[in-house]
């Protein structure tokens, strides 16, 4: 090759380099301004809000949160309760969100996952006459801090938010299809480990039967009242198949469990009992109170939920709830009588 077309082609070489760097500058320049101000220009009074609705442009999965008089169901997961904690953070997170301006250029809307060709989360608020008052679309996270980068669709004008608005809806690493269950109120059942009295286990023909033994009061002087046992401390005693004292940090740890259940998700309250293994089920726990009321929770068949772990379906004797419990919480609760003998 002869050294002028050598020069040529270095000319050419350093022309693109020069047009890729002007390009490159252009971007930067495009997505680093980072001035501060309110990211939607709409307001609203999160007392007004009717309905909260979160949609993945991944999917067609919809979450649907609805205000009922006395308190708000998700409609998407057949008007099952919501935690009011976590709507009133995702309502908190949202109101007056701010951010730094990042861009307007349409044509990159992409670089921050948003528009039509991302998959960003849409959340739309809808106020008391059931009418849209604040729509937002948020991307992907920012590459530093749990902030992520939002815009009003009705615009193209780019912000970068320090509020994590992503975990307010469960998504902790970034955009994904939205989940009726984080927003759940899966509290099954809780109480003090004071208000527990006995526990017994069903498992087939097997039953154990555990009480607690409280500290007796003193006896009484003369005309001095004497007060009830010391219902702060305990032992515990197996009554049947037979009686005999049980270690009890061992029965505790069963007691631990119980007041505090924990479901992982709900399912289908149309289906039948025998779908989930919850007709006559074989394995149940029942709770003696304090007040003198029974709870009693029946563990139905065995599954494995769409992230691969292993839950049982679940029943209580106070409503109609199918609950998901993981496998550990139940395997908390159910013991084998050598396991909670005291040690010899």
């Amino acid at each position: 090759m002869s050294k002028r077309n050598l020069y040529l082609l270095a000319l050419v070489v350093i022309v693109l380099i020069g047009l890729s760097l002007v390009q490159k500058t252009s971007h930067d320049r495009s997505t680093s301004a980072s001035d501060t101000r309110q990211v939607l220009d709409t307001a609203f009074v999160a007392d007004e809000i009717n309905r909260v609705l979160v949609h993945s442009g991944a999917d067609s999965t919809e979450v649907v949160l609805e205000r009922l008089p006395d308190h708000w169901v998700a409609r998407s997961a057949w008007s099952h309760p919501v935690d009011q904690r976590k709507l009133d953070e995702l309502l908190s997170s949202l109101d007056g969100l701010t951010g730094q301006f990042r861009s307007d250029n349409a044509e990159i809307l992409a670089d921050y996952g948003l528009g039509l060709d991302a998959e960003p989360i849409t959340v739309t608020l809808f106020g008391k006459e059931w009418e849209r008052v604040y729509t937002l679309e948020i991307g992907r996270k920012s590459d530093r801090g749990a902030g992520a980068f939002v815009r009003d669709p009705d615009g193209n004008a780019v912000f970068l938010t320090q509020a994590n608005v992503l975990g307010k809806l469960g998504m902790h690493a970034g955009p994904t299809v939205p989940e009726d269950k984080f927003f759940l109120d899966l509290k099954v059942f809780d109480c003090a480990r004071e208000d527990i009295e006995a526990i017994t286990l069903h498992e087939g023909e097997q039953v154990l039967a555990m009480e607690k033994v409280f500290t007796a009061p003193e006896a009484a002087e003369g005309d001095t009242v004497v007060a009830g046992p010391d219902r702060s401390t305990w032992e515990w005693v197996l009554v049947q198949p037979e009686r005999k004292p049980l270690a009890k940090t061992k029965v505790d740890g069963i007691m631990s469990a119980l007041t505090n259940v924990q479901a992982a998700n709900i399912d289908d309250p149309s289906a039948t009992m025998e779908e989930y293994g919850l007709w006559k089920a074989e394995r149940r726990v029942t709770v003696a109170l304090a007040d003198g009321t029974e709870f009693e929770l029946r563990i139905g068949a065995k599954h494995e939920n769409a992230e691969g772990q292993q839950e049982y379906f679940v029943m209580t004797s106070r409503d109609r709830t199918i609950w998901t419990l993981r496998e550990y919480k139940v395997d908390q609760i159910f013991k084998q009588l050598e396991d909670l003998l005291p040690e010899s």
